[in-house]
């Protein structure tokens, strides 16, 4: 019980980033970019580098979106990697989860847009959830991944009494207008940011809106806690019998446990890379982008 509550108060920390408000943008940046898959309209943008020598797949964490990897992506183009940046489902300004849609087939979306932009494997890239995306993506398609890049996230294994709270109806009903009530108070703003960023003076000079306009799409709520419910166990044996993995972690990360992590550090098959950036908080892929891109080009080097 006490590990549920401590969730609950977490997504409701999370959501007090959105706006009571709701403004919806066609083309929210100016290179977006639509996949459509099924029932799902997949927001994504590129970083295309002049001399390509790679591709990278990013994909974000929960109540994140593309954005979040903006400032890596940047870098790690000017090095010559084309970086794809893709909002998952009932995040950023992709489809939001409602009851008439079929239930999330979240590595298969991602899974077709990355072959629908290149017949090559990918570099993928995932960040907090988005790293159990990206775990259970490489298990399921080897074929298109390069090698993993996880970054702020361990392995995932979904507790069923978790899993069946975060998609009960009645709760999912309960918890949109509770989020959207937690809105109304600025001060958790900054304290997500503070908390995610472990840098206050970069948290005082972030641009807010990026992360708060997508929240304000309608379902958002709803959506996130039906998408939090259907993610995939990590399958530990296909990432030891894998390709080698850079695997990156804050060591001011306080929202993924050391469990979680030591979970991945056990399997991590030979040639992988374990790196622990001082003074990271959850979010360092923002603030600490020129670090991060570093031990990156050095492990995208070794692994052509």
């Amino acid at each position: 019980m006490k590990k549920v509550l401590s969730v609950i108060l977490s997504l409701l920390m999370v959501f007090a980033l959105a706006m009571p408000a709701f403004a919806a943008y066609e083309t929210p940046f100016e290179d977006s970019e639509f996949f459509e898959y099924g029932d799902y309209s997949i927001h994504y943008r590129v970083f295309e580098a002049e001399n390509e020598i790679g591709q990278i797949f990013m994909i974000h964490g929960f109540a994140l979106s593309s954005y979040c990897w903006v400032e890596l992506a940047s870098l790690l183009c000017d090095a010559g990697y084309t970086c794809v940046m893709a909002d998952l489902p009932d995040f950023g300004y992709s489809t939001r989860e409602t009851s008439g849609m079929d239930k999330l087939p979240r590595e298969d979306i991602m899974h077709e847009l990355m072959v629908s932009l290149s017949d090559e494997p990918w570099y993928v890239a995932g960040h907090s959830m988005g790293g159990y995306v990206a775990e259970a993506l490489a298990a399921k398609y080897p074929e298109s991944v390069k090698n993993l890049l996880l970054y702020g996230t361990g392995g995932n294994d979904n507790d069923p009494t978790m899993t069946a709270l975060m998609g009960n109806d009645v709760f999912v009903a309960l918890m949109g207008p509770l989020m959207q009530l937690m809105t109304r108070f600025d001060f958790l703003v900054n304290m997500f940011l503070r908390m995610g960023l472990n840098d206050d003076e970069y948290a005082a000079q972030y641009d807010v809106a990026k992360i708060t306009e997508p929240l304000r799409i309608d379902g958002t709520g709803k959506g996130a806690c039906y998408s939090f419910s259907m993610l995939t166990n990590t399958d530990y044996e296909a990432i030891k019998n894998g390709k080698p993995v850079l695997f990156v972690n804050g060591s001011a990360d306080s929202v993924i446990p050391d469990a979680s992590k030591n979970s991945i550090r056990e399997v991590l098959p030979e040639g992988s890379v374990d790196y622990v950036v001082e003074g990271g908080g959850h979010m360092f892929i923002e603030n600490k982008a020129a670090e991060t891109a570093e031990v990156t080009l050095s492990f995208l080097a070794a692994n052509k």
